[in-house]
């Protein structure tokens, strides 16, 4: 080992100093800068595509996704804006394939921009929070939120978490099931499979099927159940403790891509409308992915989990077309 003299460690250890104290304007300015080039590429990209050209997807099946503006742009913390959030939406809008999307006004004209050659395909409702039939239990949740009993011992509140005192979010998240039925009532293209796919999915990674076609893969065969994603250390780790999943900050099924047949989606819908209005009457509130786990204990029957991360699906679930 070396022997650093008394004065020589003051001499590094004052230049370790010196050299930390000068890098973090640095550190601060790539940190500041990165997003913001992020957001401009982003934003040539979409603005500079060209729309589909000869259809080359498959259609057997239809993807269902939402972009509404929950203020979260104004948030203090897990603050992102409404248009970084469209910027992250146009991956999925450039894939060729059935989608219906749930926007407000403000944001259809990129969504019809991104789907210029895929009007057929594409089905858009204008809507917004208020309009949801969730949105009815935002007082009874902002009251749940800020009573004692809730924040009592609740990780998610002391970590000031957005699903603890922002009950938009909760209703949103929430309403995923409700895109799906409604769409699934509409049917504008006529499939029997339905694909839960969240609107910022990947938060802008290079993660979708190349060249914007999705072969789905190990899903239609399941189609009396739902499929999830389930992350590590898998849902019955926590089955002992569900009565209190509403105080944990765990992420076990991730909400943002799941899928069913007609039959598994609605059952899942009706068990969820039963079980939020269960959490009305009993002070409970948290976002979908506690509802899910929760839904699992009562009808686990119902659904299909397969291991994976967050952003796994098309990893899991694509199957690649074979080279002509």
């Amino acid at each position: 080992m070396w022997r650093i003299q008394g004065g020589k460690k003051k001499i590094i250890l004052a230049l370790v100093v010196l050299l930390l104290i000068t890098s973090l304007p640095l550190i601060y300015y790539v940190n500041s800068y990165l997003p913001w080039l992020k957001t401009a590429e982003d934003s040539i990209v979409a603005m500079s595509w060209e729309g589909f050209g000869p259809e080359k997807g498959l259609y057997n099946y239809t993807v269902v996704t939402a972009m509404l503006d929950i203020g979260r742009g104004s948030w203090d913390q897990q603050s992102r804006s409404y248009n970084t959030y469209l910027l992250y939406m146009q991956q999925l809008l450039r894939m060729d394939m059935n989608i219906v999307v749930f926007v407000e006004q403000k944001g259809k004209p990129f969504v019809d921009w991104m789907r210029r050659g895929r009007e057929d395909r594409t089905f858009v409702v204008v809507t917004d929070i208020t309009s949801l039939p969730y949105y009815r239990y935002r007082d009874r949740m902002s009251e749940i939120m800020r009573s004692p009993e809730y924040q009592r011992d609740n990780e998610l509140y002391q970590k000031k978490l957005c699903e603890s005192y922002v009950p938009e979010y909760d209703i949103l998240q929430l309403s995923k099931l409700y895109f799906l039925n409604v769409s699934i009532i509409q049917n504008p293209f006529h499939t029997s499979y339905f694909i839960w796919i969240d609107g910022g999915y990947g938060h802008g990674q290079e993660i979708y099927p190349p060249e914007g076609v999705w072969i789905p893969k190990d899903l239609f065969e399941h189609s009396h159940k739902m499929t999830f994603i389930e992350r590590d250390p898998g849902v019955r780790q926590f089955e002992k403790v569900k009565d209190k999943l509403y105080k944990m900050s765990i992420n076990i099924l991730p909400g943002g891509f799941f899928g069913g047949g007609v039959k598994a989606v609605q059952e899942v819908y009706a068990l969820q409308r039963s079980m939020l209005r269960e959490w009305m009457e009993e002070g409970v509130v948290d976002d979908d992915q506690t509802m899910y786990m929760l839904m699992f204990y009562r009808r686990p029957s119902l659904f299909r989990l397969v291991p994976g991360d967050w952003h796994d699906a098309f990893k899991l679930f694509h199957r690649s077309r074979p080279q002509r």
